[in-house]
This record gives structure tokens, C-alpha cells and sequence, in this order.
């Protein structure tokens, strides 16, 4: 019985590279030619397979893989066309790991106007993804066509194929530059990270925590800033009702000035500078905001 922990990875793209980013950050190397399809980490104790990404879900559900990352786009396509019995063998999300975000989306063409669901009803949608397209339908009651295509799905209105698109969206540049604006959102989507159903031995389970542990670091480190500066000892009771950060923060004398001490806090990003105008209305002055590179809680 193998004693490592078994990891899929897409092979290439932009979720490959996020992917191996993580893993770098977490302290593990990955060395591998560009076709080289399977690797270790010897010192952590993990084997890759890089892989297709729709191959993915199904290594980790049969057990092939103990883990994997993938977009959580494809699993939801994957799993939408099952039956009941089928879905019981889906492999367990674990956590959502922060990037490679983007959304399935229904786009269509700018010169349409199309102002609610009634609109779809006798219309072509083109996608890669009929599965979850059509579970959306099903919800919201809309009699549309599926057309299936695998690529260059923009093209579909232009070409006559579609009346309008559901494909994934990220910045959007490449829906504009094809005379294409976005209608609804049918679903969000990142990287997740996956596990086999099935119990893990003793050894693997022990190389899974530290697997854990390191991601929540880094995720953490991602999520968060830490923030000093200087402020008035007399404001601080102002200061702790608009600092969101993760515990009480940190109180330090400043030599030479009894009247004011330095703050030391760790806090949200996407609070940034909602909090930094607000400090500086109280009057904080010599505000420094630090990257964490890995924060354990």
C-alpha cells in the first residue's frame, strides 16, 4: 500500500499555473519537464499526476488520486448530468483556494436587448457547458435550444449558429471584443480542492493536515494585510470600533511622545481603504500596510 499522498494537477493553463503558485508557497517544489506527466515532492511526500482537467474529478472519485485541484466550473458540469446513486461518488470539496476565479455567465450580443428570462424562451444558446446550462433552464423555467460547442463560443451569434452564448467570463475583454455583453450570471467559479471519498491510511492522513494547515496559511497571508501606524492614545477606544482586524491589535509606546503609540493590526484586504480613509479622518498618521507571506491562526 502506497504511504504518499497522491495529487492531481492540470497539466497546463491558467489553472496549472495557479495551482503550482499554491504549492510553491506551501514549500513544495515541483520539478518536471513539460511533458513529463508524473513528479514527486520527496521531502513533503507527494505524488503529482498532471492531468486533463476533466480527467481530474474522475481520478480523485475512483481513487487513482487522493486529491486534486480543479475549476469548480468543470466538477458542477460534471456532476449536473448524474443521477442520484451517481452523485453519491462525487468527490468531496474541500476548500475554495482564492483564484482562477471567473463565472458562467449568459452573454449576449450588445445590439440585443434582452430584459428578462421571458426573453430566452425559443432561443439557441451555444456553450461548453450543456449540463450546467441546462439544469439553469430547468430552474428558471426557460424553453431555450443547447447547441454544443467546444471552443471559440463567442463566435456562435456572429456565425448564425446561437442567438446568444453561456460561457465562462473573467474580465470580460474578450465578450466586448466580440460585440458580446453579459446577461446573467448562472454560476461562480475558483479553484477548489478535492478529495477522494474513501478513507486516507494513517501516513496520508498525517501528509493531508500539514497539506491543510500550509494552504490555510497561505490563503490566510493572501486574505489579509498588516497595517501600523501611529495614533493618539486618547482615540484607541474610537480606533478598536473601525479596526476589522482578526484579533485585538497589538499597543506600543512611542519614545519621546507620551500622547501617541504605534498600532500594530492584521486586517481583511477588501476592507483596505474603506479602513485607511477612516484612520485617517481619526487622525492616524505614518500608516505602513505589509504584505504577510504565511499567517497561522
Amino acid at each position: 500500500m502506497r504511504q504518499k499522498l497522491r495529487m492531481a494537477v492540470q497539466r497546463s493553463g491558467r489553472l496549472a499555473e495557479g495551482s503550482l503558485d499554491l504549492l510553491q508557497k506551501c514549500g513544495i517544489k515541483i520539478s518536471a519537464t513539460k511533458h513529463q506527466l508524473l513528479t514527486q515532492d520527496e521531502k513533503f511526500g507527494i505524488d503529482f499526476i498532471f492531468a486533463r482537467d476533466d480527467d481530474i474529478p474522475g481520478l480523485v472519485a475512483n481513487g487513482i488520486c487522493d486529491i486534486g485541484i480543479i475549476g469548480q466550473n468543470l466538477l458542477s458540469e460534471q456532476s449536473a448530468n448524474l443521477n442520484s446513486s451517481e452523485k453519491n461518488n462525487v468527490p468531496q470539496t474541500i476548500m475554495s483556494l482564492g483564484f482562477s476565479k471567473c463565472r458562467l455567465s449568459l452573454c449576449t450580443p450588445k445590439d440585443k436587448a434582452y430584459k428578462s428570462f421571458q426573453d430566452l424562451s425559443g432561443k439557441i444558446i451555444a456553450t461548453s457547458y450543456p449540463n450546467s446550462l441546462r439544469s439553469f433552464l430547468a430552474k428558471n423555467q426557460i424553453n431555450a435550444q443547447i447547441v454544443e460547442m467546444h471552443g471559440s463560443v463567442e463566435l456562435a451569434p456572429q456565425i448564425g449558429v446561437a442567438d446568444l452564448i453561456c460561457d465562462l467570463v473573467s474580465s470580460g475583454a474578450t465578450l466586448s471584443e466580440n460585440g458580446l455583453q453579459e446577461f446573467v450570471q448562472v454560476e461562480a467559479s475558483e479553484a477548489v480542492l478535492i478529495r477522494k471519498l474513501t478513507a486516507l491510511d494513517e501516513q496520508q492522513q498525517i501528509l493531508f493536515d500539514r497539506l491543510i494547515l500550509r494552504i490555510n496559511g497561505v490563503l490566510n497571508a493572501n486574505r489579509n494585510k498588516y497595517i501600523m501606524m501611529h495614533i493618539d492614545r486618547a482615540k484607541l477606544p474610537r480606533l478598536a470600533q473601525i479596526l476589522p482586524g482578526s484579533e485585538s491589535p497589538t499597543i506600543l509606546e512611542l519614545r519621546g511622545d507620551a500622547k501617541k503609540v504605534a498600532v500594530h493590526v492584521v486586517s481583511p484586504e477588501e476592507v483596505f481603504w474603506d479602513m485607511i480613509e477612516n484612520l485617517k479622518e481619526l487622525g492616524a498618521s505614518s500608516i505602513l500596510v505589509l504584505p504577510i507571506e504565511k499567517m497561522i491562526f
